[in-house]
């Protein structure tokens, strides 16, 4: 087994320091709470009731019972809920899609896409329209890519069934629909990267057209029955409980400190599989991924991915997660809004790779910085950063 004992010394005293930094950022603020105080009035006053009752229950753990009825009956009436609602067939599928949208089905009509949203903007989780939708997952699996898309093991960072079972976990239905094989095989993916040199160890290098980002036209496809992980594998680990321990924990931190290395390439390689032609795989995180992208001087974060990695306990052991955190922490104004740089479009809507919007209406610049501030609200209490 590969052992990337390179680095590792400067990694402890990174996170030696950084921990230092933390504790005295914690002795300095003995009032938390005042700061999550600011947070959750701003979003209580301000924001879409599937926020408010996400702070209020989750965070908060303050809401009545008719309060949570007042809140699912305002969501119900939501035009996007509407939608969803209005197109779910008598199987209990969502729209004429699965896997996002397409010429017959919305960027919300679909299957994937649909339940995510109502998991995510719902109350209650056995609202007939969402219990319904993971119903229907028993009796349709989809094969997106091909008749070898037989089980969540065939394909590396891809496969019908790690989309199904991410949105199972999305809508917080791990202890009713059975997603012990995916979960396993998330974290699989992520071990993979611990136990080899490179992803080039597992792949074989051919070429395709060229593209902006890959202009050398290389593409990394996966060996059959190889493991690697990817966005899907994220989201499951990030929204179900029964994997988590220390080891695993642990394990997942050294795979995103190694994927986090700078490789020195100066092209992005597309990541594929073979099913009798190459396909793209289901966001599968690169050698040298970004928890963000600098453009015109500025940086600008991925809320979404930063969110997922402190939902799953990485905030101490990832540093180049907790120096996003520590960002985000420090750019809480007065009013208790987040005024950090983030990445629009992986926040704007929902969608099959990203997008956590909320609120309804973007057009005010208030909703907006009330998707913006629940988001950075969820890093931060996911990163024990907030007492109450």
């Amino acid at each position: 087994m590969f052992a990337p004992w390179k680095g590792m010394m400067k990694n402890m005293k990174e996170l030696s320091r950084m921990k230092m930094r933390d504790s005295a950022r914690r002795a300095s603020n003995s009032a938390q709470s005042s700061l999550l105080d600011r947070i959750s009035e701003f979003l209580v006053q301000h924001a879409n009731p599937s926020i408010v009752y996400h702070v209020k229950n989750d965070i908060l753990k303050n809401i009545m019972d008719d309060e949570k009825r007042d809140l699912q009956d305002r969501i119900l009436q939501e035009k996007i809920i509407q939608s969803i609602i209005t197109c779910q067939k008598e199987n209990g599928w969502l729209g004429n899609g699965f896997h996002g949208s397409n010429k017959n089905a919305g960027p919300y009509e679909n299957q994937e896409v649909g339940v995510k949203y109502l998991g995510e903007k719902l109350v209650y989780k056995d609202t007939p329209v969402l219990k319904n939708a993971i119903e229907a997952f028993k009796i349709i699996s989809p094969k997106l890519f091909g008749e070898g898309d037989i089980d969540c093991n065939r394909y590396a960072a891809a496969g019908s069934d790690i989309i199904k079972a991410a949105c199972v976990a999305r809508a917080g239905y791990e202890d009713a629909f059975d997603i012990t094989k995916e979960i396993t095989t998330s974290l699989e993916s992520f071990r993979r990267v611990t136990e080899i040199k490179s992803v080039t160890d597992i792949v074989k290098i051919r070429k395709r057209p060229p593209e902006r980002l890959n202009p050398e036209g290389i593409a990394y496809v996966f060996n059959d029955y190889e493991k690697w992980p990817c966005w899907y594998h994220l989201d499951i680990l990030a929204h179900t409980n029964s994997w988590r321990n220390n080891e695993n924990i642990a394990m997942l931190a050294d795979s995103f400190n190694k994927l986090l290395k700078d490789t020195g390439l100066n092209y992005s390689p597309a990541y594929c599989i073979d099913i009798g032609h190459l396909v793209g795989c289901c966001g599968a995180y690169k050698e040298g991924m970004k928890l963000g992208i600098e453009t015109g001087g500025e940086y600008y974060v991925f809320l979404d991915l930063v969110e997922y990695m402190c939902r799953c306990g990485l905030y101490s052991l990832v540093p180049p997660l907790k120096k996003e955190v520590d960002i985000i922490y420090d750019s809480i104004d007065e009013q208790g809004i987040c005024r950090a740089n983030y990445v629009e479009k992986a926040l704007k809507g929902m969608g099959c790779y990203g997008g956590g919007q909320m609120e309804v209406d973007w057009r005010s610049r208030t909703r907006k910085l009330c998707d913006v501030t629940y988001r950075g609200l969820l890093i931060l209490y996911h990163s024990g950063l907030l007492t109450h």
